[in-house]
């Protein structure tokens, strides 16, 4: 498994093609193949058997089009993780979730974005938890005008190392460019505030399209003066399945909306990202997510 490039991201500006909202802007990078199909419950490959590997991993579990018990049983086989962001949550399926990872961790659940909210779940034997929040403005800048999802963070302390790190999660806005655009700035600033190592993972709706090798303008002012570094996956592959027009073809293919970025000391962690590729999981269907869970990994 090769190990993903945490650098810096140099922007050209480019036409639009349409997919979305926003104008896709391209980054010059060179996708890989597909990742074979791997599934979630097969022990971790190469230096991920170390008990000192931290594994993340961020999924948007599709709330109103999923049955959340389908969501909790597939999610049972994640309870390996040392940390498990969720987007697009019922507020009525945080416990539900929670079980369903074996009751070992701490809940942390987003209060915003009505049926559709984050919640992140720490394992409760290996990190302190110091600090959560939900943020819906950072300084001068927006990050809620009412109707979003606020970023959602915890600060952990790992028992193991001692070493202090932040893991955010995100559900930027789909309907609203502009705004979606604007989120990113604030967490720019944001993480150029911050003095430990930060994982912001999640679904952040910048369109990448890895055969293209562009992104939508949010993604430009995300990764803008260096302060974020993204994580691209070991191997590009969808992480998202739409299919508005009923003719069995995905919308948007070759894209990413599933991303993880990282700031500070995070940048020389050397942290692994893949997108979990499982059997039959696309197209998904009235009981299953209509996107992938990606994963990190990185040794303490």
């Amino acid at each position: 498994m090769r190990i993903c490039l945490i650098a810096s991201l140099a922007i050209f500006v480019a036409s639009q093609i349409g997919c979305g909202t926003a104008d896709r802007i391209p980054v010059p990078l060179v996708a890989n193949d597909r990742s074979e199909e791997r599934d979630v419950r097969q022990p971790p490959q190469g230096k991920q058997t170390s008990n000192d590997v931290v594994r993340l991993i961020a999924w948007n579990v599709e709330s109103g089009g999923n049955r959340p018990a389908v969501i909790a049983e597939q999610l049972a086989q994640f309870s390996g993780y040392d940390i498990v962001c969720l987007s697009e949550v019922d507020s009525k399926n945080f416990e539900v979730y929670s079980k369903a990872l074996g009751g070992k961790y701490d809940s942390v659940n987003g209060e915003t974005g009505g049926t559709d909210r984050l919640q992140i779940l720490v394992n409760a034997g290996r990190y302190d938890l110091l600090e959560s929040r939900e943020m819906d403005q950072y300084q001068a800048y927006p990050l809620n005008k009412g109707s979003h999802r606020s970023p959602l963070y915890v600060r952990l302390n790992d028992r193991r190392s001692g070493r202090e790190l932040i893991v955010m999660t995100n559900h930027l806005a789909r309907g609203n460019a502009e705004f979606r655009q604007a989120q990113a700035v604030g967490l720019r600033e944001w993480a150029r505030d911050q003095h430990v190592g930060v994982i912001a993972i999640g679904d952040f709706n910048m369109d990448y399209d890895y055969l293209s090798m562009k992104g939508n303008e949010a993604f430009v002012e995300m990764v803008r003066d260096n302060v974020w570094s993204w994580l691209p996956p070991d191997d590009f592959v969808d992480t998202n399945w739409a299919d508005r027009d009923g003719d069995g073809k995905d919308n948007y293919p070759d894209s990413m909306l599933d991303l993880a970025f990282v700031a500070g000391p995070a940048k020389e962690w050397g942290i692994e990202c893949n997108v979990v590729v499982r059997t039959d999981d696309f197209p998904d269907d009235e009981l299953t997510s209509d996107h992938r869970p990606i994963e990190l990994m990185f040794e303490q």
